[in-house]
């Protein structure tokens, strides 16, 4: 990826947002991923996709922005450790949701 400047990292996270207002988290969460991708130093975008894919969920996304915003983001000691608990949280319903049993016959 092309390095970006981070006005247009902004703008990304902006448009992100107003997607997501508008009923369409997938899209929201793709703009998000770029300002992830690009290293973004703002909790924002790292905010929006664990809170999006919590409710989905999808622990394993979880965990991977929560160890980026913890390598990236610029920000209070109470914020860094919100995103070990997420973290870690993720890691925990990972570790429940049962794993699927080969079917009988296969």
């Amino acid at each position: 990826m092309a390095r970006m400047e981070p006005q247009d990292i902004v703008r990304k996270f902006q448009r992100g947002q107003n997607l997501e207002q508008i009923g369409d988290p997938e899209g929201a969460c793709a703009l998000y991923e770029e300002a992830v991708a690009a290293d973004f130093d703002a909790t924002g975008p790292y905010d929006r996709l664990i809170a999006l894919y919590g409710d989905r969920a999808r622990h394993q996304d979880v965990v991977r922005v929560s160890e980026a915003a913890l390598e990236n983001v610029h920000t209070y000691a109470d914020k860094r450790a919100w995103y070990e608990q997420m973290r870690v949280a993720a890691l925990k319903a990972q570790a429940k949701v049962p794993r699927a049993a080969p079917r009988k016959g296969a």
